[in-house]
């Protein structure tokens, strides 16, 4: 039986603990990531929480938003971006130095809806035929495709005849699903970001002369606790490596 002493100092234990300590272990973890490693890490969610032992909150945009969110002060423990924009948080001491990692490339492919006609887009005229038989092309404003997309328009020389059909999204994450409703009839971007979609089919890869294979890369928050270095190491791992290449992604070696 406890003894009216010793109920008063467990009360006074409790009570001198700041609040902010007692719940930190509970607050999930933070994550801002690329939509480019969305499917991915969607179907990795519960392994991942499992694994580090901690509840995961993330937050799908482009790599450019969540820049620009953090740039101006929105909190976050582990960021998966691309490899520049990791690398310029670090240098202005937004992500921890040396926190830097590779995930996984992702190839740029071409969708179209599904049950449409199949092309060949494998060589640069075979392409190049297909994009100007199509009624409108999309893609995401200040996605990773977007510059390889408008580089491979200009070596084809097409880009001013098809400037007219392009319809850039300005909300990150929409471009595929604008496909698979008929909006729109070709979406070029990462081939993770297209491959799944409901009422999308991969056309195929962008030939290899234009292809910028997107690297997703995690960094990490400099005041985030050590289940964010454990969460990265996690999505470095053989089992993460699996889903990874299932949604149609390159495991970083």
């Amino acid at each position: 039986m406890r003894t009216p002493a010793l109920i008063a100092a467990a009360l006074f234990t409790l009570a001198t603990v700041p609040a902010g300590a007692q719940r930190a272990s509970d607050a999930p973890l933070r994550v801002l990531a690329s939509n480019g490693i969305k499917a991915a890490l969607e179907r990795l969610l519960p392994d991942a929480e499992r694994t580090i032992g901690r509840r995961i909150a993330v937050r799908f945009s482009s790599s450019a938003a969540h820049t620009q969110a953090i740039d101006k002060g929105e909190p976050f423990d582990v960021a998966i971006l691309t490899p520049e924009l990791v690398d310029e948080l670090t240098r202005t001491g937004k992500m921890r130095a040396g926190s830097r990692a590779d995930l996984a490339t992702i190839d740029l492919a071409v969708g179209v809806r599904e049950g449409a006609p199949r092309a060949d887009i494998s060589t640069p005229d075979a392409i190049k035929r297909r994009l100007l038989a199509a009624r409108s092309l999309t893609w995401t404003e200040g996605g990773a495709a977007s510059a390889a997309n408008l580089a491979m328009l200009d070596a084809l020389g097409i880009r001013e005849t098809l400037t007219p059909r392009i319809v850039v999204q300005r909300v990150p994450g929409v471009a595929s699903d604008t496909v698979a409703r008929g909006e729109n009839e070709l979406v070029l971007l990462p081939l993770s970001e297209i491959q799944g979609v409901p009422g999308v089919a991969v056309l195929g890869l962008l030939p290899a002369q234009f292809q910028r294979p997107v690297v997703m890369t995690a960094g990490i928050a400099p005041q985030a606790p050590g289940a964010a270095a454990d969460l990265v190491a996690f999505l470095r791992s053989t089992t993460a490596a699996r889903v990874l290449e299932a949604a149609g992604m390159k495991p970083a070696r």
